[in-house]
């Protein structure tokens, strides 16, 4: 299908532009309901006007509120400030009192999928583990494998001084969050280590087991970012969501290159689901990329969303 990309004028800093007609983001609002979307706008060429115009398009239709109070439409970005900015704009952009939040991050709506799913099997909500507790965590065992003579056995390169470092325990926790977002458990990763000749990789499973062990047992049922999105992830596909989610129609995405591979499947749980997602964002621009995002996620969305057909916008 040809690929338009958003041509318009810059937006105003810090000042919501009119939400003024422009063919570009007309045929974003003229998306049949139920059809997933990309699209595309490098930086200042009208995306957050026509997220906006979007989400006051869907908020004044009849059914913008489900019979139990709940709206069908929800803004998801990647990290709170940008929610809270995002709110703002469409609450302005709306006209009207909306019930909830109208915008909010990926990690925050995982959560409550968690916290709804617990609650049905009759466990403790969750708590998110913060990465500053993650690295305490991490610091305390390595050390403790030093005074004790303990721990995975590390190949050579990674010597006692490396695991001392603050950068080696930063890139330790992004591999085991990289792992649960891609579903590798720690047989998984001894196995890929065997195989390919890469003792690291058994040893980070090694030291999967021991974190985790080590979680449960001091902090019951604490989760980190990556471990909440997964399983959100397992109950949206179960069916066990709050009936806020479960009323959701179109979620509209925000800057998703910044978005890491667990949060994209998290979409595609949604859109698996019957919730119409469209993304949006510039391949060119991914800040996050260093903790795992996919810049061309937009290109291959339909792929990563598990969906036959993606218009591109």
């Amino acid at each position: 299908m040809p690929r338009t990309t958003l041509t318009t004028l810059p937006e105003d800093v810090g000042v919501a532009r009119p939400l003024v007609a422009d063919p570009t983001q007309d045929a974003v609002l003229a998306l049949p309901d139920g059809r997933h979307a990309a699209v595309l706008g490098a930086p200042g060429t009208g995306k957050t006007t026509t997220i906006a115009r979007l989400v006051a398009d869907r908020l004044g239709r009849a059914d913008a509120v489900s019979a139990d109070g709940h709206a069908s439409v929800l803004a998801l970005t990647s990290a709170r400030t940008a929610a809270t900015a995002l709110r703002d704009r469409l609450a302005a952009a709306a006209g009207r009192v909306v019930p909830g939040a109208l915008a909010r991050t990926v990690n925050s709506l995982a959560f409550q999928v968690v916290a709804h799913a617990a609650a049905l099997q009759g466990q403790e909500p969750p708590t998110l583990l913060t990465g500053g507790e993650q690295d305490r965590i991490i610091a305390d065992l390595l050390d403790g494998h030093e005074v004790d003579g303990t721990g995975p056995a590390w190949p050579a390169p990674i010597t006692a001084v490396v695991r001392e470092r603050a950068g080696f325990r930063t890139a330790l926790r992004d591999v085991m969050m990289r792992a649960v977002a891609a579903g590798v458990e720690p047989e998984d990763m001894r196995e890929l280590g065997d195989e390919s000749g890469r003792p690291e990789w058994r040893a980070v499973g090694d030291f999967v087991d021991e974190y985790r062990a080590t979680v449960s047992a001091f902090r019951g049922s604490s989760l980190d970012a990556a471990e909440l999105v997964a399983f959100a992830t397992a109950a949206v596909l179960r069916g066990e969501v709050p009936a806020s989610v479960a009323a959701l129609r179109l979620v509209v995405v925000d800057d998703t290159q910044e978005l890491v591979e667990g949060e994209v499947a998290l979409l595609g749980a949604l859109a698996r689901a019957g919730t119409q997602v469209v993304a949006f964002g510039d391949p060119d621009i991914a800040a996050s990329a260093f903790r795992g995002a996919e810049p061309d996620v937009l290109g291959r969305l339909a792929v990563r969303l598990g969906v036959e057909r993606v218009d591109e916008t």
